[in-house]
């Protein structure tokens, strides 16, 4: 309707993957880029993840687009409820396989696929299954499909399977039975929200495949448009086509801030916004849920010494005392208690189960890192409304002492009371923090992993048992249970024998199998990531990262490069990463994530803390 009015030779924000509206971002090209190094490899899977309405349909098609002009052939599955017979028949029709003389069975359609891409192998043509909507797959049809990639002649695979879904779809992936599966992936992507920097780029580009060349949202309207849309693509299209026929029937030239706003409400109800970019709407979560339970703790706090106080001003003062009290914990010494070890009856089974977020799925080795692990804010005057935030408070740093894993002396381990956890959490953080030699004052940063990130650490959150830990070599914080109790800890250097602890200002010394008995799976460390490095080194990945990954396997090598580091993440630096991956116990992926970086940088002896004693 709106189309002539503004000189448009077609409506520029439908919601139709058409390929040549497709705005190439940073991330689109980075996303086409893996899918495209996905398919070169010989056979496995290619992920392509996002959430509704990233363009990721819209990828997949300039994919197919480019793999027309190739000797490839694609079959494509747009609605993948089905059973594994409907699923066998939905591909050998996209195949053109002939089945009305055969019995359909699941073993003929099978058979007579394995023919045809054997077929297409002599001629030198290479096949590729694409399945849209990935996330509706079912555990059986997700392992038939992994079935159909064992087709493969004495030295190649015939088929190239590319998965495109919601995030939901890495939650399937990381399942134990489809573990099989998920190793098999040699490339994945996840689409993120487009950038405030991106969306003008994205409007202008739309506007201009559809033959209009001159500016109709103003920068104000985009900034507004951007809040409303949290940068997800499909909303963006939806507020800006009712915008636009807005503007045409009130016979603007632009679209108005009102005007967008009334066309957000039509797309959106009341939820203004809908959506928040990937990572803000789990820290708002979180911060609202912290914010709710320290008021509560506050106002209970505030009015029990309110009743044995009398006054505010009493009250400002005891709350000084107590927060004085903390500070004055850094210069104390920290109380070690010891005990005897106790003899292990069983060994630790490996259990490395690390924990997903941001759609990054488990058996990648790329564990994600938590937006933020403690919540506060800047603390600058103590009163009623700064109360609630009491328990964020810093505890004292204290230097570690040094021993050893033998104990000269049997005593009783005593645990200290705790029953102010999140002021117990922040402390174990502030230590934490003091043995990479860094003060950590949560009343100028509260943010603990946004205060590491300023320092290049970053944070790294995972699930399992002690041998795993004790492979990771790093300090970590933890809730461990003890005596019908959970602590939240500092675990400070671990050895078969011995544990050594901190809690609340105390240190403990405590048999191994004593932690064990009280481990509860979840901790959360500190580690230095390369330069640049912002997610996971996946194949055909290009960066300082990349290059940083080259000298780090040359000095563990303990080779001298001749040459300039790669920047390129090609097979050569990929087969050395595997290699690697292969001997220190970790998923042979290729995929260089925390969890793997974090064993390059043990192997090249870096100073860095270790639960083993060494580094700093």
């Amino acid at each position: 309707m709106y189309c002539n009015y503004f000189g448009l030779s077609e409506s520029p924000f439908s919601i139709a993957p058409n390929p040549r509206y497709l705005f190439m971002s940073d991330q689109h090209q980075e996303a086409l880029a893996h899918l495209l190094y996905g398919i070169s490899i010989d056979g496995g899977f290619v992920l392509l993840t996002g959430e509704v309405g990233t363009g990721k349909t819209t990828v997949a098609r300039q994919l197919l687009e480019q793999l027309s002009d190739q000797s490839s052939d694609v079959a494509l599955i747009l609605n993948p409820r089905l059973t594994v017979p409907e699923l066998l028949e939905t591909i050998s029709d996209e195949l053109g396989i002939d089945r009305s003389s055969e019995r359909l069975t699941v073993k003929s359609q099978v058979d007579a696929i394995y023919a045809e891409l054997l077929n297409r192998y002599a001629q030198g043509r290479k096949t590729v299954l694409l399945i849209d909507e990935a996330q509706q797959l079912s555990v059986e049809l997700l392992e038939q499909v992994r079935l159909l990639t064992n087709l493969e002649t004495s030295e190649h695979k015939l088929l190239n399977v590319i998965l495109v879904g919601q995030p939901e779809l890495l939650e399937m992936l990381a399942r134990e039975d489809l573990r099989q599966l998920s190793q098999r992936i040699t490339a994945r992507f996840h689409l993120g929200p487009l950038s405030a920097q991106d969306l003008p780029l994205y409007m202008q580009h739309r506007l201009s495949v559809a033959g209009l060349n001159r500016p109709v949202f103003p920068e104000p309207v985009l900034k507004q448009l951007y809040r409303l849309s949290a940068g997800v693509p499909r909303l963006i299209n939806l507020i800006s086509d009712r915008a636009l026929l807005g503007t045409y029937v009130q016979k603007q030239n632009e679209v108005t801030p009102e005007t967008l706003k009334k066309a957000a409400a039509e797309v959106l109800g009341d939820e203004l916004p809908l959506t928040l970019p990937a990572g803000q709407s789990k820290r708002v979560i979180l911060a609202a849920a912290v914010v709710i339970g320290l008021m509560a703790w506050g106002t209970g706090f505030a009015l029990s010494v309110l009743f044995q106080q009398g006054s505010v001003s009493d009250l400002s003062a005891s709350v000084r005392s107590l927060f004085d009290d903390t500070v004055d914990e850094a210069q104390a010494e920290p109380a070690v208690v010891e005990a005897t070890p106790v003899a292990r009856e069983r060994p630790i089974t490996l259990d490395q189960l690390p924990a997903t977020a941001a759609g990054v799925p488990a058996t990648a080795d790329a564990s994600v890192v938590p937006e933020a692990m403690v919540n506060t804010s800047p603390l600058s005057d103590i009163s009623l409304a700064s109360l609630q935030l009491l328990q964020s408070e810093p505890a004292g740093v204290a230097q570690t002492k040094p021993s050893g894993s033998d104990v000269s002396a049997a005593a009783e381990v005593i645990w200290p009371e705790q029953q102010d956890r999140d002021l117990a959490l922040v402390k174990a953080y502030r230590r934490l923090f003091s043995l990479w030699g860094i003060e950590y004052d949560p009343r100028q940063q509260p943010v603990v992993c946004d205060f590491a990130a300023f320092h290049d650490l970053a944070c790294l959150t995972l699930n399992g048992d002690l041998e795993l830990l004790k492979q990771i070599d790093r300090p970590v914080v933890a809730r461990i249970g003890h005596d019908g109790r959970t602590y939240e800890a500092l675990i400070l250097s671990l050895d078969e024998n011995l544990a050594r602890i901190y809690l609340s200002g105390t240190e403990l010394q405590l048999p191994t199998e004593d932690l064990e008995s009280g481990w509860l799976g979840e901790f959360t460390l500190l580690w230095r990531p390369p330069p640049g490095y912002v997610a996971p080194i996946w194949p055909g990945a290009y960066g300082d990262e990349v290059a940083w990954l080259d000298k780090q396997l040359a000095r563990i090598s303990k080779q001298v490069l001749t040459t300039e580091p790669r920047k390129a993440y090609g097979p050569g630096l990929i087969a050395l990463v595997r290699d690697f991956q292969a001997g220190h116990g970790l998923n042979v992926d290729g995929v260089a994530g925390p969890r793997t970086l974090i064993q390059m940088n043990n192997a090249a002896l870096d100073d860095q803390p270790r639960l083993a004693g060494e580094g700093r």
